[in-house]
């Protein structure tokens, strides 16, 4: 099939592969509108529903309404028709929305915006079907569309529908398309209308099927595209498929049935949109930075907020000054930038940065030029002026999805921000981590799941590092190599903890030495306390009974004195540490009455008083004999094991028991006790 070279529109539909459809209108062979619909994400704008409320917000006077859909649409209250009120019998001076909208209601809906992002799809109450010349909505009156500016054009219209026979409640739009067509071909639209009109309030009334559930369906791509963009000027309208023909052709006899021979099917073996040089065009849509004829380009940034546009003016030449080149650039952009925000449907706020230009005639050609651009698009557009900063504002209605989506997928290594981390930094965070995981736990192994890129890295520059700490800390690497992985989604997994008992040892091996030395020293202690009962059972002989003295030497004397001291001192410690509790659960004060003159014993420790009646007590009947061996603790001559020279005989002091020792003379005369034996 021959390419037209004619100057009129040609409507090209791609209907080949059942995953996408793709429709475009070109005007002389440059695209003026894209279409595209992808399986995977089906549109339901247009779709009418009987939905159930699922939540009413009153801070945000809107409601959430469970459609059937994988979220809930958002359905706000000046939406909502009278009609659909719950009346509860209550005069208010102000309505409400928890006033007359309440949970479980059944509603009918339709879908005013498709989902984005994370938001659900916008709703409506207010039905309208549209169709080739007409749009039937709910409410009284008529209008005609405010892009047709004829004013002859618009009474006629107007006259028009004033003869048309419309049901209560119901009015009608004319469309754009509805020019220059005459009363019976606007009666015949609107009798197709109202066929669908019935079969929705049908579904409506009908009480036994249980909502949420689909009610009317928007018919497909193909149909839609020439129903909302064919024009008088389109001369042919082409189809690759061949079901898609035999729809498109029915509905071309039902509505319009003198162009029934603009359709026609193709069937060549070259893709139909190579064949008309569409494929190049449509990749460039794709891109972020668009030609100009002059050698300047447009870059459209699309943000959160807004989508940003800068003109630059780049190689242009022919400017016979600054101000010159500017307005060239800027009057060839705003033509570009109305056709890209069609290709692209981009909706919401919209920035133009144009080239700075000082003289007011050239800005308000440039406010003509982009406001003549425009009214082809079929999206509202509201236009501001050029600011002193050189600024475009302008707000599109957003219309269907933009065209990237199905098309491209968010980026995982940067995730959509077009950045990532160097090599550099991602190697230090990862060092970082791991220490702060070996500080925060005893780690004996840790597994890294890195990419192969950062694994190679630090093996190959950073094992010293990674050796360092092994020895340090006692803990061993595990590498688990992922290729493609992402910096946030590297993974720390502790696979082995040191024990407590194994990481406290050589701690708890101190702790045993330490407390193994008192033990030594008090063996000996223990072996004189198990020979002072036959000591105590030697002193109990009577007294008129002795014994022939056997010669002592001098070394005799001193060895047993230390022996003696470190038996007593032995039995002190025990006797002390045995009463050391009870002395303090039973120590209580009473106050003496006074006397006359110093109070002996007032700054006597109680405990040591009450100590010393029991030592006294006890030795009352070993008083004797035994006074030189108690009398000599304080010398410390036993702790000297060597061999030494005769020493003079010591001086005994007075005993702990308040009495007197005995002589020096007694303390060198033979025991009676049987101490030295």
């Amino acid at each position: 099939m021959r390419k037209t070279k004619s100057a009129k529109k040609v409507m090209l539909i791609n209907a080949q592969h059942s995953e996408e459809c793709r429709a475009v209108v070109l005007d002389n062979n440059i695209i003026d509108n894209y279409i595209v619909e992808h399986s995977s994400r089906e549109q339901i704008k247009g779709n009418i529903y009987l939905g159930v409320i699922n939540r009413v917000e009153p801070s945000i006077e809107a409601a959430f309404v469970d459609f059937g859909g994988k979220k809930y649409g958002f359905l706000p209250f000046k939406d909502v028709l009278k009609e659909s009120y719950v009346h509860t019998g209550e005069k208010k001076a102000k309505v409400r929305i928890q006033d007359v909208l309440i949970r479980g209601q059944r509603i009918v809906v339709q879908v005013a915006k498709e989902s984005r992002d994370a938001k659900g799809p916008s709703l409506t109450n207010g039905i309208s079907l549209a169709g080739r010349f007409l749009v039937l909505m709910q409410g009284q009156g008529s209008a005609v569309s405010r892009k047709i500016e004829d004013e002859s054009e618009r009474k006629k219209l107007r006259d028009i529908v004033a003869d048309l026979d419309l049901p209560e409640h119901l009015g009608v739009i004319i469309r754009t398309a509805g020019v220059g067509q005459t009363k019976v071909e606007l009666q015949k639209d609107l009798q197709m209308l109202l066929k669908i009109w019935e079969k929705v309030e049908g579904s409506q009334k009908n009480e036994s099927v249980a909502a949420p559930y689909l009610i009317y369906q928007e018919p497909s791509l193909v149909v839609r595209t020439v129903r909302d963009h064919f024009s008088s000027d389109t001369s042919q309208i082409i189809v690759d498929n061949t079901e898609a023909y035999k729809s498109l052709k029915d509905f071309i006899k039902l509505v319009m049935p003198r162009n029934r021979n603009l359709v026609k099917l193709y069937k060549e073996t070259k893709p139909l949109f190579s064949e008309y040089n569409v494929e190049e065009q449509i990749e460039s849509i794709y891109q972020r930075t668009v030609q100009l004829p002059s050698g300047g380009s447009i870059v459209i940034d699309i943000g959160e907020a807004m989508a940003s546009i800068d003109v630059n003016s780049g190689k242009t030449k022919g400017g016979l000054d600054l101000e010159e080149t500017a307005v060239t650039t800027n009057l060839e952009a705003a033509k570009e930038v109305a056709r890209q925000l069609r290709l692209r449907d981009l909706g919401g706020l919209i920035v133009v940065d144009f080239i700075d230009m000082f003289q007011k005639k050239n800005k308000s050609a440039v406010e003509k030029q982009m406001k003549q651009w425009c009214k082809s698009d079929k999206a509202r557009i509201n236009l501001a002026r050029i600011s002193k900063f050189g600024l475009l504002e302008m707000s599109r209605q957003r219309i269907s999805p933009p065209v990237k989506e199905g098309v491209f997928e968010k980026c995982g290594l940067c995730e959509g921000s077009g950045l990532v981390r160097s090599v550099d930094s991602v190697i230090l965070n990862v060092l970082r981590k791991i220490q702060e995981i070996i500080a925060s736990e005893k780690v004996k192994v840790l597994t890294l799941e890195i990419s192969p890129e950062i694994s190679n890295y630090i093996l190959n520059h950073k094992l010293a590092i990674l050796a360092e700490l092994k020895s340090k800390h006692m803990i061993d690497f595990r590498f688990q190599i992922k290729a493609g992985l992402a910096y946030d989604n590297f993974k720390y997994t502790i696979s082995e903890v040191w024990e407590p008992d194994i990481v406290q040892s050589p701690k708890a091996e101190d702790k045993n030495l330490e407390s193994s030395e008192p033990v030594d020293k008090s063996q000996p202690s223990s072996r004189s306390r198990t020979t002072r009962p036959n000591n105590r059972s030697r002193t109990a002989r009577p007294r008129g009974r002795s014994r022939t003295p056997k010669p002592v030497s001098e070394d005799d004397i001193l060895r047993s004195t230390s022996e003696n001291e470190s038996s007593r001192l032995a039995v002190k410690v025990e006797e002390v540490e045995s009463k050391k509790p009870e002395t303090i659960t039973k120590r209580k004060y009473t106050r003496r009455p006074s006397r006359r003159g110093p109070q002996r014993g007032r700054r006597r420790n109680p405990g040591q008083s009450k100590k010393e009646d029991d030592v006294g007590s006890s030795n009352l009947e070993t008083m004797g004999n035994s006074k030189p061996a108690d009398s000599s603790r304080d010398d410390i001559s036993g702790n000297i094991k060597s061999p030494m020279p005769p020493l003079p005989t010591p001086f005994f002091r007075e005993n702990q028991d308040g009495e007197q020792s005995s002589t020096p003379k007694e303390s060198a005369s033979p025991s009676t006790d049987g101490s030295l034996d």
